[in-house]
Order: C-alpha cells, then structure tokens, then sequence
C-alpha cells in the first residue's frame, strides 16, 4: 500500500483536496453572507472541517461522493458525529473492553457501542458496493491499457485493487475481498477526523494568535493562485512552520500502546533511580508488557523543546533544537506521525490535505475565540478533541468567531 501514499499520488490527488477546501469556503462564505448572518458570526467550525474531510476521503480514497458539504443530513456524517461525542456517565464499558479484549464482541449494549455499530454497518454496506464496482472498472481499464498510462485510478482503493490484482499469481501477496473491505473503515476513520480535528485545533491557536494568523494570511494571498498546486503548497514556508508547530503542539493522537512481542532491553539516554535506590541505565521489557508511548508529552517536553515547549510559537522552527534528533519519528521531528514500521502511512495525504484547507480557510476569513482559551478543553480519546469546559453537555465543539475577510482597498 505504501506506493498508493507516495508524492506522485499525492500530488494527483491536490486538486481534490483544493476543490473541497474551496466548497468549503463558499459553504462558510454563504452562511456568513446570509441575510441572519451578517457580520461576526459564532461558528462551530470543526463541524464543517469533518463533512469537509469526509468529503475528501470519499473522493480520493474510493471515488465515492459523501457530498456531507452539501447535504449535512448525510446518514453516515451524522453517525460519526454520533460515534464521537461523549457518553454520558462513567464509561465502564469502555474501560472494561479496553482492558479485556474478549469483552470488545460481548459488551455492545452502550450507546458508544450501538453508534459504532451503525457506522461499521453503513461503511461495509458503501465498501461492499464500491469493491465490485472497482474491480470491474480496475480489470476494464487494466485490459485497455489505461491504467499504465497513467489516466485513471487515483483514488486509493482502485490503486489498492489494481495492485492486489497484479499480487494474483502470488497468493501470499493478494489480499483478499473481506481483507480489502477491512482498509476502507481505516481509511474512512483515519483520514478523516484526524485531518479535521489537527485542522480546527490550528485554527483556535491562530485566533489566540492573531499576529501568527495575519502573517500566515499575508503569505497565502502573496500566492498568485486560487488552484494551488502540491508544490506551491508546500513551497510556502510560513504555512509549513504553522502546520509543523501544530501538529507538534496539539498531537491529536495523545498516545498509542504496544504491545511487546519478545523480551528486549531498551536503553536509556539518562538514567534514573529506580525505587530501592539503584541507579538504572535501562529499561527490561518482557514479552507480553504493554507500553505506552506518549506522543504530546515528547512532542513538548521543555527538556527536549525549550522552555517554551508548552507554549505555539511557529517561530521554533527557524533554529529547531538539536535534541529533536533523537525523536524517531517519520516526520517533522516530533512523534506525531510515529516512526518505523508503523509509522503513519498516510501522513504525507494528511499533510497536503491539511495545507490546502488553511489555504482556503486563513485567506479568506478571520477567526477570533468565542470563550476563552482556557474554556476549551481537551476531550480525551483516540483523537483527542475540542470541547468547551463550561458547555460539556453540548459535546464536541470549538466555536470560533468567524467574518470574511476584506482586502484594504
């Protein structure tokens, strides 16, 4: 699957992610324009990011129109919204399953359980239709050559099935139909909320931050272009810097567990004391132990970062402390990505989606808080979200004030 997320797709794949980001812009552009919108108006603008990203996904990843931009009674876009607030109460549930992996298939009587149903039920349903559908058009367009030509085939899925039919004649190569029916929840689920959500978090610090969001602007309307392209998007060093700092400073995976899988012994670059007093310069690991990486505590760690490694400051980059060298992750010099074999496959797709919605988003609107900053709250889970700390019962949230912007004449 890696060559379906390398630079060359990715770079066939920009026009999607532009095209979606400018809809966007005319679907906020409309309702701020609205004769009930005139002026300053209170926006929950991670809402729009997440029918914006589900848009983008159908499109590049399977070539399948959700439309949720257009239409945000969307069936399946609601029952992600669903599946992503909190529930109410104590999450045994949760906890329990999270502890006990034989309990995953018992406890299904929680409504996180009951959303999270619906949503893989509608996703088989649209995966199931879309697979025969790729196949034929994958073995047509595979007959005819255009497929070498290079004309068609962008979207993730049709890649993947082009190259699961070349993997034929080595059936431990192939993957199966249920085997590629399994990618398409990831790909729905993973290259979607966390691009919204990494998206919505840059733009509350760009609000707390109103000269960082000046200058981010001033750099984006000095580009002569309302279709950017891969390379101009990565060409602007500003909005390289905002997104680095970002991802760095919000990490919307917090962590990730693993699992070890043989007895290992892990060196550390400083000692510690242990608890009987002993000096300790590694660590012993046995198969089985279960570990937690956590990613947003090494991603601003003052020790590794600076004394400012709490706070969002874009100008970082320009002299990057030579400790991040140490961080082995795949990008960035920070772990938001991962690093090694497991290392995020679609970060470079993540990336260049996220740069395009800034594009559309920081040149054409100002955004200022709605509450304080320090009402915002981060909502725990596989990606951490926004939420307001005073309105926790409205769920998943980050309003921001939003008003187009006007050039001076």
């Amino acid at each position: 699957m890696n060559p379906s997320f390398g630079t060359s797709h990715i770079r066939d794949m920009t026009s999607i992610f532009v095209d979606k980001s400018e809809e966007l812009r005319d679907v906020l552009m409309s309702r701020l324009t609205s004769k009930e919108g005139e002026g300053d108006v209170k926006l929950d603008i991670l809402s729009y990011l997440s029918r914006a990203t589900l848009d983008i996904i159908g499109l590049a990843g399977f070539d399948y129109s959700f439309n949720t931009l257009a239409n945000e009674e969307d069936g399946l876009a609601k029952s992600f919204k669903k599946l992503f607030q909190p529930g109410g109460g104590f999450p045994i549930a949760q906890l329990l399953k999270a502890q006990f992996p034989i309990l995953r298939s018992l406890l299904r009587f929680d409504q996180q359980s009951k959303c999270a149903d619906d949503v893989h039920r509608r996703m088989t349903e649209i995966g199931k239709r879309l697979i025969e559908t790729k196949k034929e058009e994958v073995k047509q367009q595979k007959s005819e050559g255009s497929l070498l030509q290079g004309t068609k085939a962008k979207d993730l899925l049709s890649l993947l099935i082009f190259s699961n039919l070349d993997d034929m004649a080595d059936a431990s190569k192939a993957l199966t139909d249920d085997e590629v029916l399994h990618q398409i929840p990831t790909f729905l689920l993973a290259g979607h909320e966390t691009t919204s959500t990494a998206t919505a978090w840059t733009l509350l610090s760009l609000a707390d931050n109103p000269e960082v969001q000046k200058r981010l602007r001033d750099e984006i309307l000095n580009i002569n272009t309302e279709s950017p392209t891969m390379e101009e998007l990565n060409s602007l060093p500003y909005l390289e810097a905002v997104v680095r700092e970002s991802l760095r400073y919000h990490a919307v995976v917090s962590g990730v567990i693993r699992v070890a899988t043989e007895d290992d012994i892990i060196p550390l670059d400083k000692p510690f004391v242990d608890t009987t007093g002993k000096v300790q310069n590694s660590i012993m690991i046995s198969q089985g132990d279960t570990i937690y990486l956590p990613i947003r505590y090494l991603n601003t760690a003052p020790s590794i970062w600076g004394d400012d490694g709490k706070s969002f400051n874009p100008e970082r980059w320009n002299a990057v402390p030579k400790e991040t060298s140490a961080i082995p992750g795949v990008w960035g010099s920070q772990l938001t990505f991962l690093g090694g074999p497991r290392a995020c496959i679609g970060y470079r797709f993540a990336l260049v989606e996220m740069k395009a919605l800034l594009f559309f988003l920081v040149g054409n609107f100002e955004f200022k808080l709605a509450v304080p900053v320090e009402d915002i709250g981060r909502h725990p889970g596989i990606v951490t979200r926004p939420a307001v700390l005073s309105e926790l019962e409205k769920g998943i949230q980050l309003p921001l004030v939003v008003r187009p912007f006007v050039r001076d004449a």
